[in-house]
């Protein structure tokens, strides 16, 4: 029998396998930028090189980086790579080159992804590294990962998650000359060997999971806190839905389940973090009113997304829809949205569809006026959680359900 808890419903055991009960021996992700498809007019970069700062979500004594061309129509070269460590963006001590069956430099096929040997290399978890790619042909940057800017961000970011060189090879230099801040490009996620026994948690979101200083980076750093050796790694995406592509090149979540979630290494446990754009976007500047989903369209994607995941042997926790009332955005909100977010969320809670469910909405939301945030606790554009509102979220999950 399920035993109903105040912010989650406990996990229930015997609904998995034993394979995701047992800490996974080998590689972990400990970080991930999901690809995306970018349109428009595209500005090649040529004899250029591109950084990506990241954190790592768990301790390891060995990485590996994870490149990917899934939206070129170009094989990609890259002619070297580096990583480097860094403290606040600014690069320390020598870097490191990666290395491709031995050579260093790779052609990635259309399509394709690219993992790197396995570079020796002591990392903490928290830790801030430097991977830079350099170049040498004329490159259009089809596939990145959009970074959050603005008031969408809970906290700003201490230095560029990406920047791209003036013309160069600077992938050994703790500082790239003529360096501006651009888009997260070519690299997908970053794994390591763990010091000791661990796991990997993902999460499935959307722009209000998306980005540095939200809520699945803090939760890393209490289960570390707490002697828990779990990565967790956010594969969210900004505008991103579940069932239904978004036009500024992002797949729908039931597409990229299987490449952004399933096939992280370690990967014990999903959690459904939110279907605001499924619900929100229909109907506003970029999405046919058409497309509005029923309930039975988003129940029918969960139920999908949750057993492929067991499929797999992976836990799945669903979050509740988090309130978007008040959001700036044209035809966003309507009484008729909130009473679909409304059913959503009493489905994702009654239907015991899942191992776990952790209700967002009623951790965050005002208790005097439920379709928005509490005070204090969002951002200026009432579109998530703000800096507190982030530590507020993830002090109430309960750390069992990541067993």
């Amino acid at each position: 029998m399920r035993r109903t808890l105040l912010l989650a419903v406990a996990l229930s055991a015997n609904c998995v396998g034993t394979a995701a009960m047992a800490a996974p021996q080998g590689w972990l992700g400990a970080w991930q930028a999901s690809p995306m498809a970018q349109v428009g007019q595209l500005k090649p970069l040529k004899n250029q090189t591109v950084r990506q700062r990241v954190k790592v979500s768990v301790a390891g004594s060995t990485l590996r980086v994870v490149l990917t061309n899934a939206y070129g129509t170009k094989p990609l070269r890259i002619a070297a790579a580096t990583v480097l460590r860094a403290r606040n963006g600014q690069g320390e001590g020598a870097a490191l080159p990666l290395s491709f069956a031995g050579a260093p430099s790779i052609v990635v096929p259309v399509g394709a992804p690219a993992f790197s040997d396995p570079l020796p290399i002591s990392v903490a978890a928290g830790a801030e590294l430097l991977i830079s790619l350099y170049l040498p042909d004329e490159t259009l940057p089809e596939t990145y990962h959009r970074a959050l800017a603005g008031q969408d961000q809970a906290a700003a970011a201490t230095a560029p998650e990406a920047q791209v060189s003036a013309e160069g090879d600077y992938t050994r230099d703790a500082v790239m000359a003529g360096a501006q801040a651009g888009a997260r490009l070519f690299v997908a996620r970053l794994d390591v060997l763990p010091v000791k026994r661990g796991s990997t948690v993902v999460v499935l979101g959307t722009t209000r999971t998306a980005g540095e200083g939200r809520w699945p980076e803090l939760l890393a750093k209490r289960l570390q806190a707490a002697g828990r050796n779990v990565s967790v790694v956010n594969a969210s995406m900004v505008a991103n839905p579940l069932t239904r592509p978004y036009p500024g090149g992002g797949d729908a979540g039931l597409t990229r389940f299987d490449r952004d979630v399933l096939g992280v290494p370690g990967i014990t446990h999903v959690i459904l973090a939110d279907a605001a754009n499924d619900i929100g976007q229909p109907g506003g500047a970029v999405v046919d009113a058409a497309l509005m989903p029923t309930l039975q369209d988003l129940t029918a994607a969960y139920l999908q997304l949750a057993v492929r995941a067991r499929a797999a042997g992976v836990k799945v926790i669903a979050a509740t829809v988090l309130p978007f009332e008040g959001v700036p955005f044209a035809g966003f909100w309507s009484p008729q949205k909130e009473q679909l977010r409304g059913q959503l969320n009493e489905w994702i809670r009654s239907s015991g569809a899942f191992d776990a469910v952790i209700d967002m909405d009623a951790i965050l939301r005002d208790p005097n006026k439920p379709t928005r945030f509490r005070e204090g606790l969002h951002t200026a554009n009432n579109f998530g959680p703000n800096e507190a509102g982030e530590q507020y979220l993830v002090q109430a999950l309960d750390l069992k359900l990541f067993r």
